[in-house]
């Protein structure tokens, strides 16, 4: 009886020092920030942190009406010095890495050395990339497209994503035949260890750069757990997971 209430208050103790922190992240993060969480989590073991992944655009909206999120991770540099002009974030964006785009399908015909060809085959019915309109990964989709000149000819047949992720399923349920996602996900092992993980990398030079930047929010400015993390990112491990996961680390 003494051992079990030893333990009840122990395990109280424990979890009245546990600090919790919600992190807000560009979709195309996931796989890369979760995997940077665990091995973050283990040097802090009393670390709370919850992650909520979506575009980037509203993530940039919903700091700004007062969300609760101690991290915002964009996948736009632009939206988090947006942020910072406007008083929202409390530390200077930080640049964490650049992105690369990549077409992919899992159509039987889909043949990546083909490239930006696929897009016109009879084979293809439905594209997704995206929604540019809030999205980063889809506005660079866009001006890739545009570059090559067939985004005219194929607009019809695009169905926006709401964000990177949501745009990768719909190829993954074959709700669209073919799409422009972000490498990260390609690398991921849903997608890396399927029979489905041939993809063509776009040229970084046929949109602008993906730089992909970070804060510490107003509303996280005096979390101490929210600004190990941020450090965290930095590391050289935390920075090699990135690389795995196809993102460009730059210093």
């Amino acid at each position: 009886m003494i051992k079990k209430v030893f333990l009840l208050l122990l395990f109280l103790s424990s979890a009245a020092f546990a600090e919790k922190i919600t992190i807000f992240a560009a979709s195309d993060l996931k796989f890369a920030l979760d995997t940077i969480k665990s091995d973050f989590i283990q040097t802090h073991p009393n670390a709370v942190i919850q992650m909520i992944y979506g575009s980037s655009g509203k993530g940039r909206v919903q700091i700004e009406r007062g969300a609760p999120y101690e991290l915002y991770f964009s996948a736009n540099m632009d939206y988090v010095e947006d942020l910072y002009k406007k008083g929202k974030v409390s530390t200077k964006p930080k640049l964490y890495a650049i992105g690369r785009l990549v077409i992919w399908s899992k159509n039987k015909n889909f043949d990546a050395q083909k490239g930006f060809e696929n897009f016109t085959q009879t084979w293809v019915h439905k594209i997704t990339i995206a929604n540019p309109a809030h999205a980063p990964y889809g506005q660079k989709a866009k001006q890739a497209l545009q570059a090559k000149g067939i985004y005219k000819k194929i607009e019809p047949k695009i169905v926006f994503g709401e964000n990177i992720s949501q745009t990768a399923n719909y190829i993954n349920i074959k709700a669209a035949d073919i799409g422009i996602i972000a490498l990260s996900l390609a690398l991921a092992p849903s997608i890396a260890n399927s029979p489905y993980k041939s993809y063509y990398l776009i040229d970084a030079k046929l949109h602008e750069p993906l730089r992909q930047g970070y804060a510490i929010t107003t509303y996280g400015a005096h979390s101490k757990l929210a600004h190990q993390f941020y450090n965290y990112l930095q590391t050289a491990k935390a920075q090699s997971i990135m690389k795995k996961y196809g993102f460009v680390v730059t210093k």
